[in-house]
């Protein structure tokens, strides 16, 4: 399964369709807050399954601001990071996946791409697809084998 997963869009829905259409073809979307009804409507044109939360600046939704999903067998804990004090390091982060015996933790928050990984646990932050603070946009392919195995890759693109 390949799941393309962004993040704070922030309103800025060319912008999200730049980095899903440099991304190809994907079975699902997965879209980490600050501003996730922009995945909604971009997902208009891509017509596939979506998971979305909720970040700090999405307000007065009745969307979650973390969840649990799994996907071939991966248990997979999505969250912004805000709650979580990203900004600094993947400490809480880390703590929560124990707590909540997940695989894989997709986080946004900090416009920054990162992946990491530690013990068990792999941590992806595909950075923001509308204004990134580490240079270019981006966003993150997770590959998810139907054996299990665990891809991920990020990206960089451009505003034309």
């Amino acid at each position: 399964m390949k799941i393309a997963v962004v993040s704070d869009s922030h309103g800025n829905l060319y912008s999200l369709d730049r980095a899903l259409s440099k991304i190809g073809e994907f079975d699902m979307i997965v879209h980490l807050g600050d501003h996730f009804n922009d995945i909604i409507k971009v997902n208009e044109k891509y017509k596939k399954p979506i998971e979305y939360i909720c970040g700090n600046n999405d307000y007065g939704k009745d969307v979650k601001y973390e969840k649990i999903i799994e996907l071939c067998g991966k248990k997979i804990l999505l969250v912004h990071g805000h709650r979580y004090d990203v900004y600094y390091n993947i400490l809480k982060l880390y703590l929560k996946a124990l707590e909540e015996k997940v695989d894989i933790v997709l986080y946004g928050h900090t416009h920054v791409q990162r992946i990491d990984r530690e013990g068990d646990v792999l941590f992806v932050n595909p950075g923001s697809t509308s204004r990134p603070r580490d240079g270019m946009p981006g966003a993150a392919v997770l590959n998810i084998s139907e054996d299990g195995e665990v891809e991920v890759n990020t990206l960089r693109f451009t505003i034309e």
